[in-house]
């Protein structure tokens, strides 16, 4: 039990040494591209198309509720996720705090069953924890659909703007040689 502890513990600080933890390969270091932007585009939509979500959200999801919501610019639907994972974790205290085990309450062995453990406590263990998981997966899920949702949006808006301006100059049908240089701060 000593080793499986002090395995768990390793785990769960592995982000404190390591860069970050991906499943995919990331094919382009957006730190030294410079992409050529549409002169509409806004701040906020660069930024949401610059958006990754990563492993390393997806751990700082399990202990900052709405995370992946606030990321994606949606406030107020991570205030609801804060909203519902503290009461998950008010249940778990007042739990705590009258002497039950979550454990115990949860699990329901020979044990727990002479305790005479009221309806209303085993009613606020799995309330507390579907709360705490349910809201986790909603803003894992949810803040994923949400965020290839709004980039596919903004992807679209640019690039039909883009097609309608490159068939304006594909009008003209003529093609002149040329050498350009641009140079700005």
């Amino acid at each position: 039990m000593k080793n499986l502890s002090i395995v768990i513990l390793l785990l769960l600080t592995q982000n404190l040494w390591s860069q970050d933890l991906d499943i995919y390969k990331h094919q382009k270091n957006s730190n030294f591209e410079w992409p050529s932007i549409p002169k509409e585009m806004t701040f906020e939509e660069f930024e949401i198309l610059s958006t990754d979500l990563r492993m390393q959200d997806m751990m700082i999801a399990t202990v900052l509720p709405g995370h992946i919501h606030f990321k994606i610019k949606e406030k107020k639907t991570g205030y609801y996720i804060l909203g519902a994972r503290s009461i998950g974790y008010a249940g778990w205290l007042y739990l705590s705090l009258t002497d039950e085990s979550l454990t115990n309450i949860l699990i329901l062995d020979n044990s727990g069953l002479d305790q005479n453990i009221s309806a209303g406590d085993i009613i606020i263990a799995y309330g507390s924890v579907v709360m705490m998981i349910g809201s986790y997966l909603y803003d894992w899920i949810h803040g994923k659909y949400l965020l290839d949702r709004k980039q596919n949006q903004i992807r679209y808006k640019y690039a039909h703007r883009l097609s309608i301006n490159l068939s304006d100059i594909q009008i003209n049908k003529r093609i002149y040689p040329g050498l350009s240089l641009t140079y700005t701060f």
